[in-house]
């Protein structure tokens, strides 16, 4: 019989390091990512002892086939994490996004799901048997990793750790369930993490990619009006009537392996919002990864999403999982996404 969820999760909580790669594919195996139809296999190599004597979280049996530039700070260790499962995820488990019929449900900032965050509870135990002590935890606004961050670093040890949150590391837009909610609502939904940069950068303004042009400086306020799939518009808490086109466009990765990308002449995203395109998207990686080299910092968590590990790592995160790289590791456009 399958294990159930809780019974995954404590097992994977209590997993030794050796086997902690192997721990997180067998709790969600079954629960594959948003972005992909199938689980496939993780490719790790055996757990390894570093001079200070922490072991690795799992590496990568292969490096990126592209790799940063050399001045950039390659000596910085980088947690990675992706968030727990969410709705979304959920729904695209059941409906398939590059199918014919497909509607977006508008989750506007999908949250995390009791499973997703019981996962989160599992990487907490994970985190703190293997001595993971961060400088700053680092995080995207999205309400996903914000909420996985404060369950998994919810110990003790990390109560004087910096909680930082940083708008570079938000997903690309793909759905609805990628836009996010003003900073003064971020503020009071988790009021321990800094929000400085982007209250000073953004204010109430949007601060996700609104299709308005190539910057994240394009938004235009509060009351961006978003399509759904049926065609009505969508302001705050309001649904007005839209007549006019549905905003129908190419983009995502979702259940796509990247070796069948050259086999597809054409994919058609099906999203009730403007879809940001990849070559916005690498940019703001690259954004990224200048953040992270010009924190002062030297051991960095990063709470984010499938889309950002991709992009940087080719690895298709699973929810929940957590790797060790160095920030020289790390390009854009290293995963190459389908559309």
């Amino acid at each position: 019989p399958q294990p159930s969820p809780a019974g995954a999760a404590m097992r994977a909580a209590s997993c030794t390091a050796t086997h902690l790669a192997t721990a997180i594919v067998s709790m969600t195996s079954g629960n594959a990512s948003p972005r992909r139809g199938r689980v496939r296999p993780v490719r790790v190599s055996k757990t390894t002892v570093r001079a200070n004597g922490r072991p690795t979280l799992g590496a990568l049996d292969e490096k990126p086939k592209n790799s940063s530039s050399p001045s950039r700070t390659s000596t910085k260790t980088l947690y990675l994490i992706r968030h727990g499962r969410t709705e979304m995820n959920d729904y695209l488990l059941a409906n398939k996004w590059h199918d014919e019929n497909f509607v977006d449900p508008m989750m506007i900032d999908t949250k995390l799901t009791a499973f997703g965050e019981t996962q989160a509870l599992a990487l907490r135990a994970r985190l703190k048997n293997l001595n993971v002590a961060p400088d700053v935890i680092v995080a995207s606004p999205l309400s996903r990793a914000l909420k996985t961050a404060e369950i998994a670093f919810g110990d003790d040890q990390y109560k004087e750790t910096k909680l930082v949150t940083c708008h570079l590391a938000r997903e690309r837009v793909f759905h609805g369930s990628d836009v996010g909610t003003p900073t003064r609502t971020i503020k009071k939904q988790f009021p321990t993490w800094c929000v400085a940069e982007m209250e000073e950068k953004f204010g109430d303004q949007p601060w996700w990619y609104t299709g308005t042009g190539d910057d994240d400086s394009n938004s235009e306020g509060d009351d961006l009006n978003i399509r759904n799939a049926t065609g009505d518009t969508v302001t705050g808490n309001r649904t007005e009537k839209y007549t006019g086109d549905t905003g129908v466009g190419d983009g995502d990765t979702d259940s796509i392996n990247s070796e069948d990308v050259e086999s597809i002449d054409r994919l058609t995203l099906r999203s009730g919002v403007p879809y940001e395109p990849p070559e916005v998207f690498n940019q703001r990686m690259q954004c990224l990864l200048d953040w992270l080299a010009n924190r002062p910092e030297e051991k960095i968590a990063v709470v984010a999403h499938w889309g950002v590990w991709f992009s940087l790592t080719g690895r298709e995160f699973e929810n929940c999982e957590v790797c060790e790289f160095s920030l020289g590791d790390l390009a854009p456009g290293t995963g190459v996404m389908p559309v």
